[in-house]
């Protein structure tokens, strides 16, 4: 298929050449686990509506998309500036086709589409659908090496992307001459975020973000793990869910590699090496962990981790952190051992199943069948039990509840907070006759809820322990940290 963009603010019109027959928008973007409902952004299209995603249209036909999207996952366009994700914009017919797109701009365009002219394409849908589409007449191509550059209308440090690069190239062992990466990188007043692609990754980051360099270096580890080394269960579907239980080994092991490319790259202090991963490991201290393990919640990420809600704490577990906290035990274990977790990826199959991650493992010495199919809090158990976790708020006074500002965000089960009767989103206006919200052993507590004022009273109550202390020396230097508090 052969289509030609004219980007307009908020709009790209499209006009497309095909095979009379049915073309197919899609509803999913691979990296992303739920259905988006692209097809939505459908403004006007000359065709036959079949279902939400699928119009009946001639040989030539146009449509108009909005693209207002302000993060890396779909499309914007503006009177500057304009990123596509492929998926969100273009449809299919035969996948096995060539696929291209000419842009009509006179703007600075960065891809790793073939270029042709003013003419980008693709051998295929798949590979199409992998490269987004960056212009802007601000664009600028920062070169980081003669093999990966990032592609930006805002400014970053180089040097420190560099150090990130030559570290994860050395674990990844990949020879990259004559293969380009692309980083697509912008800085925004509120989303967060990147996703990988074949030959790039798109990175959105708000202007107060600390964690830069760590999100680089998530994103270009997925080079290796999920693209290169892929789970064999994650078959792209742009239509439809395509379920995993490995989502912890690929966004979770993953997870824990940007840690350690970071740290080996000196780029991040290592107190906030060890700070970060407390705050990722004291996530599974909550009953969530003691209902879900990392099998169930990669499955489940299509309804619970990318649908997180204020009870998510309570009844699930993020699939990154239970894996980073999977991935540190082995890389504790492996140290022992004399080995580091790099072996892992050097030894795994290209097409990965469960069984072939635990038959690695357990080769090096190191068995984790159990714990990725038990409730995912036996992880931090067994962090404690070889001393690289401690709780340490454990039966202290606490309250069981979470702020931002005023407002009750999220209400821990069973905790006293939840016996009071205390629920998401009331408004706390007084705490013992103060609105400073300091809580003793008895509280009476005026709370909004729905627009009314409401009493409780509030009861402290002993902690189960959330505050975790972690001492990752062996495989961190010099890295010791106490999570942020979560809870009241």
């Amino acid at each position: 298929m052969y289509f030609t963009v004219k980007p307009k603010n908020r709009y790209i019109e499209v006009k497309a050449k095909g095979n009379e027959g049915i073309v197919t928008f899609p509803t999913f973007i691979p990296g992303s686990y739920v259905i988006r409902e692209m097809e939505r952004n459908i403004v006007e299209i000359n065709g036959i509506r079949i279902s939400k995603n699928k119009f009946y249209v001639k040989d030539k036909f146009s449509y108009l998309i909005y693209a207002a999207s302000p993060d890396q996952r779909e499309a914007i366009s503006t009177n500057d500036y304009l990123f596509i994700n492929p998926p969100a914009v273009f449809p299919f017919q035969d996948k096995s086709d060539e696929y291209c797109v000419e842009l009509l701009i006179t703007w600075k365009i960065n891809t790793t589409l073939k270029r042709k002219g003013n003419v980008f394409c693709a051998d295929n849908y798949n590979e199409f659908a992998d490269s987004p589409i960056e212009a802007s007449p601000n664009l600028k191509l920062l070169d980081v090496d003669d093999n990966h550059a990032v592609s930006t209308i805002d400014e970053i440090n180089i040097e420190k992307i560099s150090k990130i690069v030559n570290i994860a190239d050395s674990i990844m062992g990949i020879e990259n001459k004559g293969k380009r990466y692309l980083f697509h990188f912008r800085r925004s007043d509120k989303n967060y975020g990147g996703i990988e692609h074949l030959n790039s990754s798109a990175i959105v980051i708000p202007w107060e973000a600390k964690e830069i360099e760590r999100i680089f270096a998530h994103e270009y580890f997925h080079r290796l793990n999920v693209k290169q080394l892929i789970p064999a269960d994650l078959n792209i579907d742009y239509e439809t869910e395509t379920y995993s239980e490995l989502l912890w080994f690929a966004e979770g092991f993953t997870d824990y590699m940007s840690w350690q490319i970071v740290s080996r790259s000196n780029v991040v202090e290592p107190k906030d090496v060890a700070k970060g991963i407390a705050n990722s490991l004291q996530t599974l201290t909550f009953p969530g962990s003691k209902r879900m393990s990392l099998a169930e919640s990669s499955r489940t990420t299509w309804i619970k981790y990318y649908k997180r809600d204020a009870n998510f704490l309570n009844s699930a577990i993020s699939y990154y952190d239970g894996g980073l906290a999977l991935a540190l035990y082995v890389d504790m274990e492996l140290n022992g051992k004399g080995e580091r977790i790099d072996i892992l990826f050097k030894k795994l199959e290209r097409k990965y199943t469960a069984e072939q991650i635990f038959s690695t493992i357990r080769r090096l010495g190191v068995d984790i069948e159990d714990l990725v199919y038990s409730p995912a809090y036996e992880i931090i158990r067994t962090l404690e039990d070889i001393n690289i976790v401690e709780i340490i708020d454990k039966g202290k006074d606490y309250i069981g509840f979470s702020l931002d500002d005023n407002k009750v965000i999220f209400v821990e089960d069973q905790s006293p907070a939840d016996v009071a009767g205390i629920f998401p989103m009331d408004q706390i206006i007084s705490v013992n006759g103060s609105k400073l919200l300091n809580f003793d052993q008895e509280n009476d507590v005026y709370f909004i809820r729905e627009g009314r004022i409401k009493f409780t009273k509030i009861f402290q109550g002993k902690s189960p322990g959330h505050s975790v202390k972690v001492k990752l020396d062996k495989v961190f230097p010099r890295s010791e940290a106490i999570s942020e508090a979560k809870v009241i």
